[in-house]
């Protein structure tokens, strides 16, 4: 059994600041505020990422405030923990969220999407963020922005990869080069850790990879892609998936479906899905219930800080989605489509 003490003030950090967490009924506020300052002044005065947030409709500013205020947070946590592995760990995992970033540029770039567009599509933060950010959004092509990724291993990685999409016409093999290169170094660490903090990280980490190989099958399929081009990008660090990929790759959809819905994921997926968006919706709220699943356990692990700052960044992709939907003039139904937590919660 892991020592209480070695996290009681990281996790009483942790359980504090969940505590402040959105709940339901201020998704509903910022849903139906009429404009984008009386949302502001509601997130003012209820979340700790929105706090002194400025009253501006410019979204650079928005966008860059929550940014720094949730770096801020993952910064205190880290800087909390005292053990070298367990810091090790939740500085690359945390960086997780920095590379969700890269992955949605490059991709942009890839599909010579409009920088006003691409804005949209990439969340600035942490190393992403800044000039990096800029120079990536200005890039002219997926070949450009990646000659500026920071990191030497990734860049060569990524040039290969830029290879595969450009055959496929796809950018899929970018975004999981990006995954493949990440959680083979999360898994090694995690490794490293011990007891319950061990068993927690690899749970949540092993329901991660699931997700991402799932959504790869899925999409592979519809895309067309052959068994053995799946089989390739595939994550090679399944948790709790045990079927034949290059077998499962040569089924119709409703056959991938099928046999996904016999798994530990079953109870989101359906046989009956109509698409991939569809899927991932469902995989999104799966993820999001087995991070909260955390926090009714044994609560003294590295597990319910790691849990925490992933529900927290979902929180802030979807306060992000909700105040630029006010900028936009978006309904409150196309806005439903944009956010994870709560969702079944919301009476629109």
């Amino acid at each position: 059994m892991m020592n209480p003490s070695k996290y009681a003030y990281s996790i009483a950090r942790v359980r504090a600041k969940r505590a402040v967490m959105l709940k339901p009924e201020d998704y509903e506020v910022l849903l139906k505020a009429p404009n984008i300052h009386q949302a502001l002044t509601h997130l003012r005065s209820v979340s700790d990422i929105g706090k002194d947030i400025p009253q501006t409709e410019d979204v650079h500013e928005i966008e860059k405030h929550l940014a720094n205020r949730f770096v801020e947070i993952l910064h205190a946590l880290i800087g909390s923990v005292g053990e070298r592995v367990s810091r090790d760990f939740l500085e690359l995992a945390f960086a997780k969220y920095e590379y969700e970033t890269l992955k949605a540029l490059l991709k942009a770039k890839f599909l010579r999407v409009p920088e006003s567009e691409a804005i949209l599509m990439a969340l600035p933060l942490g190393r992403y963020s800044g000039a990096l950010y800029t120079s990536l959004l200005s890039s002219k092509n997926a070949e450009q922005a990646i000659d500026l990724v920071p990191e030497t291993e990734l860049k060569l990685i990524l040039k290969g990869a830029l290879k595969e999409a450009e055959t496929l016409k796809n950018p899929l093999p970018i975004e999981v080069a990006i995954d493949r290169w990440l959680y083979r170094q999360l898994c090694e660490l995690t490794n490293r850790l011990k007891g319950d903090d061990k068993r927690w990280a690899k749970h949540l980490l092993g329901v991660e990879i699931d997700v991402k190989n799932i959504l790869l099958l899925v999409r592979g399929k519809v895309l067309g892609l052959q068994p053995s081009t799946i089989e390739k990008m595939w994550l090679p660090l399944h948790y709790k998936l045990s079927f034949d990929v290059k077998s499962l790759a040569a089924q119709p959809l409703p056959s991938i479906l099928q046999a996904i819905a016999t798994s530990y994921y079953g109870e989101v997926v359906s046989p009956l899905a109509r698409d991939v968006m569809e899927v991932e919706r469902a995989l999104e709220m799966l993820w999001v219930k087995e991070n909260e699943k955390v926090f009714l356990h044994y609560p003294f692990t590295l597990g319910l800080i790691y849990a925490y700052a992933n529900l927290k960044y979902v929180e802030l992709k979807d306060i992000r989605a909700l105040l630029f939907s006010k900028i936009m003039n978006l309904p409150p139904q196309k806005v439903l489509a944009l956010i994870t937590r709560h969702r079944e919660k919301l009476s629109f």
